[in-house]
């Protein structure tokens, strides 16, 4: 397994390849990581569905996010593939929530923290001469600004900070109770149920890869049910553009 230091080295590389500065903006990552040539497929499975996919390849890279899940917790899913990719050069991966115990799956995790919130970053934020307890209403600005859920933002912060950090009493703290009472967005801490694809790019690109004998027609048709579209509606379409 890799050393934690190994694994910040990479995680940082790749805050700084896809464009990322002091803290997270969902609507930044996705565009950053759509204009690097990524699709995105955002999709309700259900709270026991799976948290992510991963399908990667010289052709295209598919990122597949449980939108049944909180922001939060869909943000982390991105940074957790993205974890496979840069980590494992993984190509092809589906991720059922729970099944967390491989050592891949450890590295991608903590690969994740590390690239939603940076030690240095969260550190530059701290004013401490020594010794620090952190409270709700911190641990919840610090959720706000790197868009974790609130328990990983909780593990993150000890890890950073030690466990004298982080009183036993915040372990227990509902997020979307101190949101409203804080006036913070708990939408953070919220499933949002979207249904969103990077649709025209990815349609395209299989469309391309269709024309040019790189994947099969049966595939193509199996390419576009994944996000929802039917493949035979899709080539009418594309027809009547031309």
């Amino acid at each position: 397994m890799r050393t934690s230091r190994e694994i910040e080295a990479v995680a940082l590389k790749a805050r700084k390849e896809i464009g990322l500065s002091l803290g997270l903006n969902e609507t930044l990552l996705r565009k950053n990581l759509e204009d690097k040539g990524y699709f995105l497929f955002y999709y309700p499975f259900g709270e026991s569905g799976i948290s992510g996919a991963l399908f990667s390849s010289v052709h295209a890279r598919i990122l597949v996010v449980n939108s049944s899940q909180s922001i939060g917790r869909q943000n982390f899913t991105v940074a957790h593939e993205l974890g496979h990719i840069y980590l494992h050069n993984t190509e092809s991966l589906v991720e059922i929530s729970g099944d967390e115990s491989s050592t891949k799956e450890r590295e991608a995790d903590s690969f994740a923290s590390m690239f939603l919130m940076p030690a240095n970053d969260v550190s530059s934020m701290i004013q401490t001469n020594g010794g620090i307890e952190f409270d709700a209403v911190e641990v919840m600005e610090i959720s706000q600004m790197f868009r974790m859920s609130y328990k990983a933002t909780l593990k993150r912060l000890t890890e950073v900070f030690g466990r004298k950090a982080i009183p036993l009493t915040l372990w227990d703290k509902k997020p979307l109770q101190l949101a409203e009472m804080l006036n913070m967005d708990k939408r953070l801490y919220e499933p949002s149920g979207e249904k969103y694809w990077s649709n025209t790019k990815y349609v395209s690109t299989a469309f391309r890869a269709l024309e040019k004998g790189r994947i099969s027609f049966s595939r193509f048709l199996e390419l576009m049910k994944d996000i929802g579209l039917n493949g035979y509606d899709v080539l009418e379409n594309m027809k009547e553009s031309d």
